[in-house]
């Protein structure tokens, strides 16, 4: 059998999905275009054994997401800090967020002299994903809700500045690494592992997200808009892939520190 019964039944909820967001004008066509050659990508990389848990942890990003961009949109539009053309993602939204997740599955599909070696760049990706759920919940609604303050300095700054965190955003942050957590159990189960161990990978997801969306307000707070070369400004998308790159690092190394494999 070439593709199990839940890969099957994953891509074409995905696919679904997907195709309804567009539709529906929640993504334009470069974002759908994008958003399916990056499944496909996941699924020839993650292969037949990981390939619907990866879309699975992407979809699950991708529809709560937008779900969340929802929260409050017009109070935030008032604001001025509500996602242009009423929350229509593009080709630049898939490239910040899907960039490092993909990076990690390219890497767990790389031989290795140790088949199970690999398997500690799933948490990479997982941590990818994680941190970039953390960092739309965290953005969509601690702007709605919360009194930001600056993280560098803890000043006191207006709603939508860069590098602005706020209590509400911390938690909601902690909300959607957590999502996807749980959507990544999926890998662990495969995998076999103990409980122990399954419940160790899933706090790791979690505080990597965390913690990637911490770093995602530290780029913004230091270099978000700043020029880099001839004139060039580093923008949110790229300030996303750095931020999902570091949270899927983190997430290795507090892996390897635990002593999984």
């Amino acid at each position: 059998m070439l593709f199990s019964a839940q890969t099957v039944i994953t891509v074409l909820i995905a696919f679904s999905l997907v195709l309804y967001a567009y539709l529906k004008r929640k993504i334009n066509t470069s974002a759908f275009i994008g958003t399916l050659t990056l499944g496909v990508f996941i699924l020839l990389t993650l292969g037949l054994k990981f390939g619907y848990a990866g879309i699975l942890a992407l979809l699950a990003f991708f529809l709560f997401g937008n779900l969340v961009t929802r929260y409050k949109y017009d109070k935030k539009a008032k604001l001025g800090v509500a996602e242009g053309k009423k929350g229509m993602r593009d080709i630049n939204n898939v490239l910040g967020n899907g960039l490092s997740p993909l990076f990690f599955a390219l890497l767990y599909a790389l031989p290795v002299s140790s088949p199970s070696h690999n398997t500690i760049f799933l948490l990479g990706f997982s941590g990818a994903v994680a941190t970039a759920c953390a960092d739309t919940f965290s953005t969509e609604i601690g702007q709605a809700e919360g009194n930001p303050r600056l993280v560098t300095t803890l000043k006191k700054v207006p709603v939508g500045t860069n590098g602005g965190i706020s209590l509400p955003g911390l938690c909601a942050a902690l909300l959607g690494s957590g999502l996807i957590s749980f959507v990544s159990l999926a890998f662990w189960f495969d995998l076999q592992m103990s409980t122990r161990t399954v419940f160790l990978l899933s706090c790791i997801c979690l505080l990597s997200g965390f913690l990637g969306c911490i770093t995602d307000s530290l780029l913004g707070a230091t270099v978000e808009d700043k020029p880099f070369y001839k004139n060039r400004r580093v923008n949110k998308h790229h300030v996303n892939i750095l931020a999902t790159l570091f949270g899927g690092i983190f997430a290795i190394v507090l892996g390897y520190s635990f002593g999984i494999q």
